[in-house]
C-alpha cells in the first residue's frame, strides 16, 4: 500500500525515497534516532502550522531552524503556532506527521530550505518520512519563499 504523498510524487514524475522509522517520530530528533537507514540530519525539514485570526498558513523550514516571529509578523501579520487540535483539524494528521505536499492551506518556504540539495520531511504518517531533491519541490507544491527563520542556537 502506498502513502498518499507517494501517489502525488509518482503522478508528478518526481523521484523520491520513503524513509521507514522504527518508532513513531514527532520531532526532528526522533527522525534522526528512529530512521532505519542513514539520513543526513541537515536535510530534515519540518512543517509548522500557524494561525493568524482564523487563517492558517504552513511554514516549511529546516529542522535546525526556528521561526523568527518578528520576521513572520512583517510577512503575514501577528501569528501563533496552531494547537495540536488545530493541526489535526486542518491537516488531518497529528503534529509531527504533517506533509507540506498534502495541505490545503498556503505554504511559505523559508529561503534556507532551497539551499539544501535534498529535503527530508513528514509524509503524513509518523512511521515514515519522504525525501526528494529540493529542485523538485516546485513540481509538487505551490508555495512562496520568504526569510522567516533563523538557526537554533
Amino acid at each position: 500500500m502506498r502513502l498518499p504523498v507517494e501517489e502525488l510524487l509518482i503522478e508528478a514524475g518526481v523521484e523520491y525515497r520513503i524513509i521507514e522509522l522504527e518508532a513513531r517520530a514527532i520531532s526532528v530528533d526522533d527522525v534522526i534516532e528512529y530512521s532505519k537507514e542513514p539520513i543526513n540530519p541537515d536535510e530534515i525539514c519540518k512543517t509548522i502550522l500557524v494561525r493568524r485570526k482564523k487563517q492558517y498558513t504552513a511554514l516549511f523550514l529546516r529542522g535546525a531552524d526556528k521561526i523568527e516571529f518578528k520576521k513572520l509578523k512583517d510577512l503575514i501579520g501577528k501569528s501563533t503556532i496552531a494547537s495540536r487540535a488545530e493541526v489535526k483539524e486542518i491537516t488531518g494528521v497529528d503534529a509531527g506527521a504533517v506533509c507540506p505536499l498534502l495541505l490545503d492551506v498556503p505554504v511559505i518556504v523559508d529561503k534556507r530550505v532551497l539551499d539544501l540539495e535534498r529535503l527530508n520531511f513528514g509524509s503524513g504518517n509518523h512511521l515514515f518520512g519522504v525525501e526528494i531533491n529540493s529542485d523538485d519541490l516546485s513540481r509538487v507544491l505551490e508555495y512562496c519563499v520568504a526569510d522567516f527563520a533563523e538557526e537554533i542556537q
